[in-house]
């Protein structure tokens, strides 16, 4: 019996899409690549696949506030980006934080693309890592979102170190309680000017 992976899915549903440069599967809240396929051969190496899930991650993000001004249970799920020569479609999983994200030829015919990642989205749900809800990884995923997006981000846990109160090594470590992940959400969210932060509290 052929074991089922991410990649699999993807090479299964692009088959016979002619234009498609690359289709990776991403997560939202660190811009990860979880599974990708590169078809555009010298065009994109590994860095820059990395760069696109990053991008797609940034787009979303921004997308989920601008949703939020209307309605603060809505998300964006959806988007279009790139240009007409080198388009962008970015659909999100349902109710995860992980994403797809098809590169393609202008030339490519987007309504094909749209029903290839339908299928993608229905048969690799199952197969996407299981999303860790402990403190210690929320800790971590709030103080590696605070690196990527304060301002001055070799000092950032210092100055959140500061702020909140928690030792600096325990921050590091992401050795912290509920109440102190608490804390670190909203210290993370001063720092950035924001009230919410795309990263779901324990």
């Amino acid at each position: 019996m052929l074991l089922r992976t991410l990649n699999s899915v993807l090479e299964q549903h692009i088959a016979g899409v002619p234009g498609v440069l690359a289709v990776l599967i991403g997560r939202m809240t660190d811009g990860a690549t979880i599974a990708e396929i590169n078809y555009s051969g010298t065009h994109l190496e590994n860095d820059s696949l990395n760069s696109l899930a990053a991008y797609a991650s940034d787009l979303l993000r921004a997308n989920n506030r601008l949703c939020q001004v209307v309605d603060l249970t809505s998300e964006a799920d959806y988007l279009l980006a790139g240009s007409a020569e080198v388009p962008l479609v970015i659909k999100a999983f349902n109710k995860t934080p992980y994403f797809v994200l098809f590169l393609t030829k202008g030339s490519t015919n987007l309504k094909l693309v749209f029903e290839r990642i339908k299928a993608i989205l229905a048969d690799g749900k199952p197969l996407l890592p299981p999303v860790q809800d402990n403190t210690t990884s929320v800790a971590q995923l709030l103080l590696s979102y605070a690196r990527r997006y304060a301002p001055d981000p070799n000092f950032v846990t210092l100055r959140l170190s500061l702020k909140t109160g928690l030792h600096r090594e325990r921050l590091e470590k992401g050795q912290l309680d509920e109440r102190e992940v608490r804390i670190l959400y909203k210290g993370v969210a001063d720092i950035l000017g924001v009230e919410r932060l795309p990263i779901a509290l324990p």
